[in-house]
């Protein structure tokens, strides 16, 4: 192998390891931050990647001034900045720092990315090529995610890991300034773009047509695929309901179905919660999942986040973080009282006056609040218009790609 086919073989070896590496911490990521929030604290993580990203910046500063000996102030500037992007967007992550993770994986990725497409591609598009292929990476990432069992397919995510790959890109684009042959894309390298966009574009499509009505089709198709009917939807018809006591909260049920089925079935799911009060949370909602029973469902998980944050607040010392949770708390309950309240009188997990007064004289109880449970996949457009709006962008590229390389030709 020559010196040169060495090179990019390896580079392409150490994109290919920190895909894998990315792919294999998912099964066991749970457990891993339910180790470190029972030894040290959830805030380890957030302090990680803050501590991380510091280390970086300066072993970049010290090999450009120091190395390289390049004085020029917009390089180090464009680095502070995306040095505090990435801080700024760990702390908005900060009640589940553990996410922030994903800046330090997408981020590594990005610049694997880059160091194996400068043999490939000659010009600046070798930034949004990276950044595109990071993305896509990330559209795989949740998607087998979600295969894993109480976990959820989140587009939040998928952004998050975009923006990271994207910064990444940024930083070395505008901090390190890396000599390229050329300045404008070429064909082939547009081409290359093209492909990247579509296939985005289509798996993302996919992913919100994924609901659990197409899950069980495919399922009933292909049996070994069966346990995908007991996962989260990647994409089902949610609803965003305002109130004016709780704030915002989400549900596959409208407001009337919700009311109508705490009416005729408050009894018999009221028996069913307290049969399995004892067992464990996640064996419940496998045998009612969502896409089955959504609204014994949703009342379980609302149940169990109320439950886990009063929890919480009970063993936070800081003060700051036990009124943050016992609001949380607060607000999860009022969803179960006024949405689910007749099943909740009929089950055991209904919370007695006095420690809701308690919780009162500590909170503000006009607060705004949103609750998460069945956000993720939350999608503001219907089916049709969502594939109508992907297809236009599909013929958009493709024309604009064919302009592009009648236009070089013509020149």
């Amino acid at each position: 192998m020559s010196p040169f086919r060495k090179k990019v073989f390896f580079s392409w070896l150490w994109v290919a390891l920190c895909i894998l590496s990315i792919f294999l911490i998912v099964p066991i990521a749970r457990s891993v931050r339910n180790f470190v929030e029972e030894r040290l604290s959830a805030a380890f993580f957030g302090y990680s990647v803050i501590f991380v990203v510091c280390i970086a910046f300066l072993i970049v500063f010290y090999l450009l001034w120091f190395r390289l000996k390049i004085r020029a102030f917009p390089n180090y500037l464009w680095l502070t900045v995306i040095a505090c992007i990435y801080i700024f967007f760990t702390l908005k992550l900060w009640k589940r720092p553990e996410e922030a993770v994903h800046f330090l994986e997408y981020g590594l990725l990005g610049l694997f990315l880059f160091r194996a497409l400068r043999y490939h591609i000659d010009d600046k598009s070798v930034y949004l090529t990276a950044f595109l292929i990071g993305g896509l990476v990330g559209i795989f990432d949740e998607a087998f995610q979600w295969m894993m069992p109480r976990r959820i397919w989140d587009m939040r995510d998928i952004g998050l890991n975009a923006l990271s790959c994207g910064l990444c890109q940024i930083a070395i684009w505008k901090g390190i300034r890396p000599k390229l042959p050329a300045s404008r894309a070429q064909p082939k390298s547009i081409r290359t773009l093209s492909y990247f966009v579509v296939t985005i574009i289509i798996l993302l499509a996919l992913s919100f047509s994924n609901t659990p009505a197409r899950v069980k089709i495919y399922t009933e198709s292909f049996p070994f695929l069966s346990f995908l009917r007991k996962e989260e939807p990647m994409a089902q018809d949610i609803y965003k309901h305002r109130d004016p006591e709780i704030g915002i909260f989400y549900s596959c049920l409208t407001y009337e179905e919700l009311d109508r089925i705490d009416a005729e079935k408050a009894e018999e799911y009221g028996l069913i919660l307290e049969e399995w009060s004892q067992k464990k949370y996640n064996d419940f909602l496998n045998m009612f999942p969502m896409y089955a029973i959504p609204f014994l469902h949703e009342m379980r998980v609302h149940i169990f986040r109320r439950n886990r944050k009063f929890s919480m607040s009970m063993k936070d010392e800081i003060q700051k973080n036990r009124i943050e949770n016992l609001l949380i708390a607060y607000k999860e309950n009022l969803i179960l009282e006024k949405y689910f309240g007749r099943t909740l009188e009929k089950s055991p997990y209904k919370w007695p006056q006095k420690r809701l007064k308690r919780i009162e004289s500590e909170i503000d109880k006009t607060s705004f609040y949103k609750s998460p449970v069945s956000a993720a996949t939350y999608f503001p457009l219907n089916n049709s218009a969502m594939w109508a709006i992907a297809v236009g962008i599909v013929m958009l590229v493709f024309v604009s790609n064919l302009w592009f390389s009648h236009r070089k030709k013509s020149i």
